[in-house]
């Protein structure tokens, strides 16, 4: 794009990004405090990078309404998402409905993804959500994805699992099951079973 290279936007795209890891790494210390693990947090936490992830969606053709992104839940732990204001983003509710956003200008969107899910064992929900465009403008938006470092093992904290609480997944490898998530095999499941159909324990397991 600038062959002789951009520096000060590159240096506020990394400051934005540093921020936005600060804001997650923030969100992570409240939930697990919000178990009762926060004199723990140093075992419990997911370590991992951030990828910043820039994404525009064309304006579809006068009066039509099509898909930008298909529906999933996301592969990395966790997603933050800022957009330009042009709606679009969706989330499905009960009985298979969907629900658009409308994010106020200041706002980000916190998305959990499957290895959040299952480090909670259940608690916390991994939406399927897609992008629809209607209108005459292109939407833009940045995403944040918290991608575990290698040779994280996701596993449910001990703490999280009792007889109310049976342990719902095996542990397991995060690179394992990303890899997974994009095989041949992988495309013919649903992308909000695929957790499932790569860690669950049948039955679940309880201490």
């Amino acid at each position: 794009m600038w062959p002789d290279g951009h520096l000060r936007f590159c240096n506020t795209i990394h400051t934005m990004a540093t921020q936005i890891e600060e804001l997650n790494k923030l969100i992570c210390l409240m939930l697990i405090d919000s178990y009762g693990l926060g004199e723990k947090w140093e075992s419990v936490m997911i370590n991992y990078k951030t990828l910043v992830r820039f994404m525009k969606y064309m304006a579809p053709p006068p009066r039509e309404y099509e898909r930008g992104l298909f529906a999933h839940t996301d592969k990395p732990v966790s997603t933050i998402i800022c957009d330009d204001q042009v709606s679009g983003l969706e989330i499905e509710v009960k009985d298979g409905q969907w629900m658009k956003l409308s994010l106020s200008p200041s706002s980000f969107c916190f998305v959990v993804g499957d290895p959040l899910k299952a480090w909670s064992n259940g608690r916390l929900k991994a939406v399927n959500h897609r992008v629809m465009m209607s209108g005459d403008k292109d939407r833009l938006s940045l995403a944040a994805f918290a991608i575990p470092v290698e040779g994280t093992i996701i596993k449910a904290p001990k703490e999280l699992i009792d007889e109310q609480h049976p342990q719902l997944y095996k542990d397991f490898d995060f690179m394992d099951f990303f890899l997974f998530a994009f095989s041949d095999p992988a495309k013919h499941i649903d992308s909000g079973e695929q957790l499932q159909a790569f860690a669950s324990l049948s039955p679940p397991i309880s201490y």
